[in-house]
């Protein structure tokens, strides 16, 4: 891996930067304050294409990487719009990504140009109320009826419902007990929100949160074959295929609140003087500030290596992914540990929004995946150790 970016990267890394730089701190705290969806600025990211990154230059896209779409989330983050990172997990990669992996070339034509042009947001419906980090105990079904499938069942914390132009379910077509593997008889399917027996409620959250999220329903939803997505009953191992992506993108989203936290942090103790000298000159603010910029740049390089290795289709991608996804986490929250004790109490205004990047990243460390369920993971498949729960 070549660790010095690219012209082309340089390049992208300031495109992003100078669209970012036309929505100032009065803009986030305004998003913050009314719990608001940045539009405007998506709409800019929309028209330079950057949602289709990763996507083929066929289907309207930049037919890139996922290194590539790393670094420009990156850019943002650095670019105090760290919050517009969380769009490219939902549409890029739930969205296009499980497209380019298991679509027909019908679908491909279909769906990703919207995605690519940043005209169609994507949710995704997988965590139940009795299904979270366990998918297999997923009790929404998917019966045949004809040509058509008939979905019932309820879904949870589904983010983006409210705005969302596709939603991609996941639904049992064969109950657990008639498979002969747990992970076998689920499938993915492509509905409209809008579609006869949906519904959703949004889930009044106590911290702040970049995306709101929902309780979704569905009773009698009648859905034609053109939208099953992949293999019937394969839904899991198509889901799973995802995962390194999401992995790593949902990690640049915490690296960012911790890297907005950092910064502001950093700035406050420039500007703070307290018995004639800036606070950030006293080892007590200075050194826990500097460990967690060391701990930061350390998670980029391992989020970047694993974005690498997993465009080059290396043995290993996956369990770099998960080591960026939990070493990000550890980065980000210890960065935002540090800001909150360099600010005091100004850590808690929104002036500031570090308590908002706080509350984020603390959740990013729970979801998509917790960080129990990575060392499980690790432990099991990357040291050879028994596996250490059960389903």
């Amino acid at each position: 891996m070549d660790y010095e970016l690219s012209a082309e990267h340089q390049m992208m890394q300031s495109a992003v930067k100078e669209i970012a730089a036309d929505y100032d701190k009065d803009y986030w705290q305004e998003i913050h304050e009314d719990q608001l969806v940045p539009e405007a600025i998506f709409e800019d990211l929309a028209q330079g294409g950057w949602f289709g990154i990763p996507i083929p230059e066929e289907y309207g896209g930049h037919g890139m990487g996922l290194l590539d779409t790393i670094i420009v989330m990156e850019a943002l983050a650095e670019a105090h719009a760290w919050e517009t990172t969380f769009r490219f997990t939902m549409s890029t990669v739930f969205g296009g990504t499980s497209i380019m992996q298991n679509g027909t070339e019908a679908q491909k034509e279909q769906y990703l140009p919207g995605i690519a042009a940043g005209e169609d947001v994507w949710a995704l419906g997988l965590t139940e109320p009795s299904a979270g980090l366990n998918a297999t105990n997923m009790t929404t079904s998917a019966e045949k009826d004809g040509d058509e499938w008939v979905i019932n069942g309820q879904k949870q914390w589904t983010s983006g419902m409210e705005f969302a132009d596709k939603l991609l379910l996941v639904a049992r077509t064969e109950p657990r007990d008639e498979v002969e593997k747990r992970t076998e008889g689920v499938t993915m399917f492509i509905l409209d929100p809008d579609m006869d027996g949906i519904s959703y409620n949004e889930i009044p959250l106590d911290i702040y949160f970049t995306e709101p999220t929902y309780d979704l329903f569905l009773g009698d939803v009648r859905v034609p074959e053109e939208c099953v997505l992949g293999d019937v009953g394969q839904g899991l191992y198509q889901i799973f295929g995802m995962l390194n992506a999401e992995r790593l993108t949902a990690a640049v989203s915490a690296w960012g609140g911790g890297k907005e936290a950092l910064d502001t942090a950093v700035q406050y103790a420039k500007d703070r003087e307290v018995w004639s000298e800036p606070i950030g000159a006293h080892q007590a603010i200075q050194h826990p500030l500097a460990d967690a910029h060391a701990e930061m740049e350390s998670a980029r390089h391992d989020i970047r290596r694993a974005a690498w290795l997993a465009d080059q289709g290396r043995d290993g991608s996956g369990e770099a992914a998960n080591i960026a996804n939990l070493q990000a986490g550890k980065a980000a929250w210890n960065a935002c540990e540090a800001a909150m004790t360099t600010l005091g109490g100004m850590s808690a205004s929104q002036e500031m929004g570090v308590a908002a990047a706080w509350g984020v990243v603390r959740h990013l460390r729970t979801g998509p995946v917790s960080e129990e369920m990575i060392l499980n993971h690790i432990g099991q498949h990357s040291l050879g150790l028994p596996r250490s729960y059960k389903t």
